[in-house]
């Protein structure tokens, strides 16, 4: 983000209590800018509602412990406040939004905590210290019975998309189910690419053949994955994918992405 964006940003949070309240739960302005394009409160508040929702669909029940990779500035945590009994935890490479998510929810739920996670992104942190690819989350084996990725492996390369799919594994108890979100490229799919309907561009091969990017300066940006090689890839891993939602991005529907829900095998 450049400088002068950072600024405008900023300036809304320093407005926005001088038009309307703000309450504790609510991030700052220029973090939901950044997040949703918006600094409304009913988008933000719509964010929390629906994906509690889509997750309740899942068989997410209250007594689970969950983890949210990806957390943002809290979204998936709020809208679970009243529901979740088995704790949660959020990681993201956003410092900015960790330390907001530490300050304002952490204190008031402490069942409820946040962890960054330095990873280098050419796009949203290319100062990280860590690659993806190599990364372990810091969490014991088998301690969760839920985990989320919200848009996060559209934003992945290969070799950082197959080292979470094992560490995703390795953090769910059996039986345990991960709901996670993808561009997925299959026959009728491509044809929406190639036909220039997809709301987002995929017109550069990647090296390995696996995916096409949106920007071949930044990879990170947006993945579009061979459904075949993501199949492949969870059965690896040693996940099943018992369901998946087609979304309407490759007909020119903004945002609306594929969500699988995986199994870990018993």
């Amino acid at each position: 983000m450049s400088q002068l964006r950072r600024a405008v940003f900023r300036t809304a949070t320093l407005i926005e209590p001088l038009v309307r309240p703000v309450g504790p739960l609510l991030p700052p302005a220029h973090l939901r800018i950044y997040y949703y394009g918006t600094w409304s409160p009913a988008r933000f508040d719509r964010a929390c509602r629906d994906i509690t929702a889509e997750l309740m669909t899942r068989g997410l029940r209250p007594e689970h412990r969950v983890l949210d990779v990806g957390c943002g500035i809290g979204n998936v945590a709020i809208g679970l406040l009243d529901y979740l009994r088995g704790g949660y935890d959020g990681i993201d490479v956003h410092s900015g939004a960790v330390d907001w998510c530490r300050r304002s929810i952490t204190t008031r739920h402490p069942a409820f905590r946040f962890h960054r996670a330095n990873l280098t992104s050419g796009a949203y942190n290319p100062d990280g210290s860590a690659e993806a690819s190599t990364y372990r989350f810091p969490f014991d084996d088998g301690v969760f019975d839920f985990v989320l990725l919200a848009s996060v492996f559209t934003h992945m390369e290969p070799a950082s998309l197959e080292q979470y799919l094992r560490e995703i594994a390795r953090l769910l108890a059996p039986g345990g189910v991960c709901v996670a979100s993808y561009f997925l490229l299959n026959e009728q799919t491509r044809r929406g690419v190639q036909e220039g309907r997809s709301f987002m561009s995929f017109d550069v091969p990647h090296p390995s053949g696996t995916c096409l990017l949106h920007d071949a300066g930044r990879p990170e940006s947006a993945i579009a994955f061979d459904e075949d090689y993501v199949r492949q890839v969870h059965e690896r891993a040693g996940l099943t994918i018992s369901h998946v939602r087609r979304g309407g991005w490759w007909t020119g529907v903004p945002h609306e992405q594929d969500v699988l829900t995986v199994v870990r095998r018993i």
